[in-house]
């Protein structure tokens, strides 16, 4: 995982592209044995393995460039530690089984999201494994569409509860203007107002002009004052 250079972010520039963008990049130690001295002599030698996900390994010494572009990945190598690759993990994805699993590391996918990516070339490689790259796709698809829709459902839900909160406070003021005008307690059919607190603003004005409008009008003659 390469470093993020915010300022250039921020400054509008660029970041360089890295010479293996998308492959699985490895710092370790390679031993080259020897048998000048007559006994097997195995010399240390600080490699680096390039493969994308479905092509060839490629391994050789590590240069400078190497550390430039891949920093995180060296000093993890350098103290023996191995980051963990962004994604969901192939071991831990349902649809994958054990089997399958180990024939896909053996071509270098580590993950879901690596395998949704392969292309054509890459699925004839993979012969009957290919068919977890449709599956890998519509799972992500899947996953994505189903946080998508709980934050739509999420809204709406909202949405409903203020406007039920707002139509139980115009029906609470409805039936305090009836008790005045007619002396009638409703109080066993009221129900408590809404904390304005946790519901939005309504214009008492309008909402009387509302309810008013909507009434029907009472028969016979009218109430002496």
């Amino acid at each position: 995982m390469a470093q993020i250079d915010w300022n250039s972010i921020m400054n509008g520039q660029s970041q360089p592209k890295r010479r293996y963008q998308g492959a699985n990049v490895k710092f370790f130690n390679a031993y080259n044995e020897s048998l000048a001295a007559g006994r097997p002599i195995y010399d240390e030698i600080p490699s680096i393995s390039i493969q994308w996900p479905g092509g060839d390994e490629t391994v050789r010494r590590i240069e400078q460039q190497d550390m430039t572009d891949y920093p995180e990945l060296y000093a993890a190598f350098k103290v023996g530690n191995e980051p963990v690759d962004s994604g969901t993990p192939l071991s831990e994805w349902p649809p994958m089984n054990g089997s399958a699993m180990r024939e896909l590391q053996h071509f270098g996918f580590k993950t879901v999201e690596q395998l949704a990516d392969a292309n054509d070339d890459v699925k004839r490689r993979l012969g009957p494994l290919s068919k977890f790259v449709k599956t890998a796709k519509e799972w992500l698809q899947a996953a994505n569409s189903s946080q998508s829709d709980v934050v739509s459902l999420r809204q709406l839900l909202e949405r409903e509860q203020k406007r039920t909160a707002k139509l139980e406070q115009q029906l609470e003021l409805l039936m305090q203007r009836v008790e005045a005008n007619e002396g009638t307690d409703l109080r066993s059919m009221r129900k408590e107002v809404i904390r304005p607190s946790l519901i939005e603003e309504v214009d008492v004005d309008e909402s009387l002009d509302e309810v008013g409008e909507d009434a029907p009008k009472r028969r016979g003659r009218p109430r002496k004052v």
